[in-house]
């Protein structure tokens, strides 16, 4: 729904964006992650029509934003970092003014806004003035405004900034909700906790460049060879240990808690084969009482772009 193509962004001799490709699936949230200077926000706003980019394309389905940018907007909802709210209008009255932007009926805006603030919950809230609201019910009036011409691509800018953890967490399960009802959203946060649960996939963006994408488990895989096996048994046993000695793929057992039986196995072989070491793990005589795949965090990739890891230049 989102396709970026060679995009690039001069500022005089600044490069602010430098070659920068990736694209986004319809019904799917897509975060944009980067170190600060990396360029998330020139992108964002480059989608929203409100940079001219020096050089590359950017459609939305079939529209092109460059040549189409009047057809584009009316795709598009935008939610820049720290936005204002018009402090002496009421929330109802604050949706109402953006859907008159947008050229709708009197009928048609009644029936948006009312849209707009039973998909933020903030129908109890309508006839309150913005000045009024606190931060968290802010931003949900900034996203009802953004929602009120039912946009089907969503480009929110750090929509969790100084939000409380419970504000951040409504948000994220809103966000979360509209990508499940159709809606593409790209979204660029620095609370990367967030991320982990919002976001089907993941770009990682340095000095205007996306370094990598793709699925959190795509880029663990693609920057390592191995990956962490983490096991319960119901009790300690010499079981595991013989087990993990006679399995080839298998190395490196630590036991991670000195009174529990909780073990990490490092598992250097296809991630297929992950199912028969569990089945034959059973049938050894182990034990078992719970067996995952640690998930990488999305903070740890972060620190490894930021930190400039040649791993990850190299793909």
């Amino acid at each position: 729904m989102i396709n970026v193509q060679d995009l690039k962004i001069h500022y005089g001799e600044f490069v602010a964006v430098d070659n920068l490709s990736f694209s986004v699936k319809p019904g799917t949230v897509f975060g944009l992650i980067g170190p600060n200077g990396a360029g998330k926000t020139t992108t964002i706003k480059a989608i929203a029509t409100l940079i001219e980019p020096t050089y590359g394309e950017i459609m939305l389905g079939e529209t092109s934003v460059l040549h189409q940018p009047e057809h584009a907007r009316r795709m598009l909802g935008y939610m820049p970092d720290f936005p204002p709210v018009y402090d002496d209008l009421r929330v109802e009255e604050f949706c109402d003014l953006f859907a008159h932007a947008y050229g709708q009926s009197v009928d048609q805006r009644k029936e948006n806004v009312e849209k707009a603030l039973a998909q933020t919950e903030l129908t109890s809230k309508r006839e309150e003035l913005c000045k009024s609201l606190s931060r968290g019910m802010k931003q949900r009036a900034l996203l009802a405004k953004t929602l009120v011409h039912d946009p089907s691509v969503m480009l929110l800018d750090e929509p969790g900034a100084n939000l409380d953890p419970k504000a951040r967490i409504d948000m994220r399960n809103l966000l979360r909700k509209l990508a499940d009802e159709g809606k593409t959203i790209l979204v660029s946060s620095h609370v990367l906790t967030e991320l982990q649960d919002l976001c089907d996939e993941i770009g990682i963006m340095r000095n205007g460049k996306m370094v990598v994408s793709g699925t959190i488990e795509e880029i663990t895989q693609r920057k390592q060879s191995s990956r962490t096996l983490e096991v319960e048994l119901f009790e300690i046993s010499p079981d595991l240990t013989e087990f993990v000695e006679q399995w080839p793929t298998l190395s490196e057992l630590r036991q991670t808690h000195e009174s529990k039986a909780q073990f990490q196995i490092t598992h250097s072989g296809d991630r297929k084969e992950i199912t028969e070491i569990l089945s034959q793990m059973i049938t050894s005589g182990v034990k078992i009482t719970s067996f995952t795949t640690r998930k990488s965090k999305v903070e740890d990739l972060f620190l490894e772009i930021e930190s400039g890891s040649s791993e990850f230049d190299q793909n």
